[in-house]
């Protein structure tokens, strides 16, 4: 028992690697976006198109030709695929960040009322 005592504690930390509740998918798609917030810039352009690269159920990252503001808000519409229907979505913008193709957007799906 007194050895139990003398040992050195060991920390146990959750890995930071990977936070994501949900699983993601790499998706290399088209979609239209319909900007929600009244400021200047969404009410003068309301549409944005955005080339996904990754997809789950909390969200996804997409590449857009124009910035967003952190915090706006945001409908996605996913087209129909073979023999899935489409889907829309809402959320709010997390990340936008300038790159060499455009800006880097993540988009936090807004979760689901339960039934």
């Amino acid at each position: 028992m007194v050895a139990l005592l003398k040992m050195p504690r060991m920390k146990v930390e959750p890995s930071n690697l990977e936070r994501r509740i949900f699983p993601r998918k790499e998706v290399n798609n088209w979609i239209e976006g319909r900007r929600l917030d009244h400021s200047l810039s969404a009410i003068r352009d309301r549409r944005v198109s955005l080339a996904m690269r990754d997809v789950s159920l909390g969200g996804l990252s997409a590449i857009s030709s124009a910035p967003l503001d952190e915090g706006e808000r945001i409908s996605v519409s996913f087209p129909p695929a073979g023999t899935n229907h489409g889907w829309d979505a809402y959320g709010r913008v997390l990340r936008c960040e300038a790159s060499a193709m455009g800006y880097r957007v993540a988009v936090e799906f807004d979760p689901l009322p339960a039934a």
